[in-house]
């Protein structure tokens, strides 16, 4: 499936990977660091997203608009996104054009000038992306949740920070913050496409091959099982729908066990319209348009969201159905034959995202030293047996945090009746 991937390792620690596709039209190029927010400490929360704009700011020698201008007169794109314990610069562009992307994309990750007056013009532009999260119920429902599940903890911080953060941030604890994290060593160079291993790996050491890592490189706060949670939560706003988010600690990849049964309840629960929370909760009672679960799974952690909007009135009815759907998952096996349309999904799924998409996947497992093994994925999701699913739901799915943004006027001591308050 991935039989052109190929690595190797600079001695600086900076990892080089390449999937060929000889016939391919495109070349996508990748920087990845691991670092994000949950790296930051609390003072500079929204920092490592807040450097990620930066860096498409100027360079010595190309301005903003030229570093997109380069990549976009070719027909391509270039853009970035940043998580809670990685970031990504990624260009695409034609085959004959990756020397030029390859070279803004190194520009601007080595050699960002963090101009003042950029500066200052992007805390305000980054301001307004806040708000403009903040005008969304559903994602203000998960970043309220997520900072329920790791209460006090760096990974219950937002990724964008608090706007007053951003506005205040000293330009030289931004610059030192960088220079600590952005490491060789938590570096990772990704070409796809029409590309050959030994050249880009030359000019990945010409480019990079000479830098060092930084001396007491500070190391994210470890994630403990003890963190404690906020069993619930309610924001109110000036909206129509009540949001309702829940969510349950599960593993991450310090226990791969564990994960092909996560995936296969996150998969059964909502991931699909013949999911059980789709059908049981849209389709038969009609008490929401949309019902969905997802998996985030990381190094040493992972957690299973649910989440729903609905009408003010029906909001407790829906949560006791997606609890009693829960309950059912911890009291009775999973029958064999939808176990088995869970699992053709999975793997379908799994398939497709190989064939079309697999940068983000392979990447990721590169970057935290993990097998890059698509096969032994597709055997977990076929040895998950019922009782692997009832047991998992006992271990991880029995406590639920929840967190709900509703109208205003909406009262807590509503929600007491669910025993979560």
């Amino acid at each position: 499936m991935l039989d052109t991937l190929r690595t190797t390792t600079l001695p600086n620690g900076l990892q080089v990977a390449t999937l060929a596709r000889p016939d391919a039209e495109a070349v996508q190029i990748n920087i990845h660091v691991l670092v994000g927010s949950r790296n930051e400490p609390e003072r500079l929360n929204g920092a490592s997203h807040f450097i990620e704009h930066m860096l498409f700011k100027g360079t010595p020698k190309r301005s903003a608009k030229a570093i997109s201008t380069a990549i976009e007169a070719q027909g391509g794109s270039i853009n970035a996104f940043t998580d809670r314990d990685n970031t990504c610069y990624y260009a695409r562009v034609p085959h004959n054009k990756a020397r030029i992307a390859l070279d803004v994309l190194a520009d601007l990750f080595y050699n960002a000038t963090f101009a003042p007056k950029e500066l200052d013009r992007e805390r305000r532009v980054i301001a307004e992306e806040i708000a403009m999260y903040a005008d969304q119920p559903d994602s203000v429902v998960l970043d309220q949740l997520v900072g329920q599940l790791w209460a006090g903890h760096p990974l219950g911080r937002t990724v964008l920070g608090p706007a007053q953060t951003i506005l205040t941030l000293p330009r030289e604890e931004l610059l030192a913050y960088r220079a600590a994290n952005y490491a060789p060593n938590r570096t990772l160079f990704f070409f796809s496409g029409r590309v050959d291993h030994e050249r880009c790996v030359r000019a990945v050491e010409r480019i990079a091959g000479h830098l060092k890592n930084p001396e007491g490189q500070p190391s994210p706060e470890p994630y403990s099982r003890v963190i404690p949670r906020t069993p619930f939560a309610l924001t109110t706003r000036d909206i129509q729908q009540t949001q309702l988010a829940l969510g349950f600690r599960t593993p991450g990849f310090e226990a791969p066990a564990e994960l092909p049964a996560a995936a296969t309840l996150s998969a059964l629960l909502g991931e699909s319209m013949m999911s059980r929370l789709f059908q049981s909760i849209r389709e038969k009672r009609g008490l929401c348009y949309s019902v969905s679960s997802s998996l985030d799974v990381s190094s040493d952690y992972g957690a299973l969201y649910l989440s729903a909007g609905t009408s003010p009135d029906k909001g407790l009815t829906c949560a006791k159905a997606i609890l009693a759907e829960l309950a059912k998952l911890r009291e009775k096996p999973v029958p064999a034959a939808e176990l088995k349309r869970t699992r053709d999904y999975l793997s379908g799924r799994f398939r497709l995202m190989l064939d079309r998409a697999p940068l983000g996947w392979v990447a990721y497992r590169l970057l935290l030293h993990l097998p890059v093994d698509p096969q032994a994925t597709l055997e977990g999701y076929a040895a998950v047996t019922p009782a692997d699913l009832q047991a998992f739901a006992q271990r991880y799915l029995a406590t639920p945090t929840l967190s709900v943004v509703a109208p205003q006027g909406e009262k807590a001591s509503r929600w007491e009746k669910l025993g979560i308050v």
